[in-house]
């Protein structure tokens, strides 16, 4: 909402995740991004939860892939664990993305609801690349 990006496409990295909770993220984003504009293509990419070198390859690769298209591409580090969004960091970083998001939540208080049901009073949100270039 904050930086007026909305995505064309989404890739969801899931770590282990079973398939069925992997598919009901991908429905909910879905349902969520038509809810704001968005034609909504939603990709799963399994990658491994503790290999960061592989992870951060599989996303140089789909972030070269979508540069290459003449793309603008974003990555968001908010969700995930400390190996996915290193590996993310790293694959995005080969291959120049065009942002970072981060959301920054001051309190635990409604921190498991979806995005758009945390009260704006607690959302920080970040596009780190701007913040430190």
């Amino acid at each position: 909402r904050q930086f007026d990006y909305l995505p064309d496409k989404v890739y969801v990295l899931t770590a282990g995740c079973e398939a069925a909770q992997g598919q009901m993220a991908r429905d909910m984003l879905i349902v969520l991004l038509k809810e704001h504009g968005s034609p909504a293509d939603v990709e799963l990419v399994d990658v491994p939860g503790d290999n960061i070198k592989q992870i951060g390859q599989m996303v140089n690769d789909i972030v070269g892939t979508e540069k290459g298209k003449g793309n603008i591409v974003a990555v968001d580090v908010t969700p995930g664990t400390k190996a996915t969004v290193l590996g993310t960091i790293i694959g995005a970083g080969k291959v120049k993305v065009d942002h970072i998001f981060y959301l920054y939540i001051e309190s635990l208080q409604n921190a498991s609801r979806p995005y758009l049901e945390i009260p704006l009073v607690l959302q920080r949100s970040h596009d780190l690349l701007k913040e430190v270039r």
